[in-house]
C-alpha cells in the first residue's frame, strides 16, 4: 500500500486524499470557531485539489475511446 501512496503516478489521489482532509478540517474548525470562514477555504482547497484527478480520469477515458474507435 505504501509504494501505492508514494508512486509519481498516484499524485493526483494524494492531492485529492489532502484536500478532502482539509474539507474536514474546515468544518472542524467552523464546528469550533462558530465562523463559516474554515469551511468556505477548506471546501475551496478541496476543489482546487480535485482538478488533477479528474483530468486523469478525462485522460484515461479519451484513451480507451479512442482504441474503441481503432477496432
Amino acid at each position: 500500500m505504501r509504494r501505492f501512496l508514494v508512486s509519481p503516478q498516484h499524485r493526483p489521489l494524494r492531492l485529492y486524499l489532502l484536500g478532502l482532509a482539509l474539507i474536514f478540517v474546515g468544518a472542524w474548525a467552523m464546528a469550533a470557531s462558530g465562523s463559516m470562514l474554515p469551511m468556505a477555504l477548506g471546501a475551496s482547497a478541496g476543489l482546487m485539489l480535485n482538478v488533477p484527478l479528474l483530468r486523469q480520469l478525462v485522460q484515461r477515458g479519451s484513451r480507451s475511446q479512442r482504441t474503441r474507435r481503432e477496432l
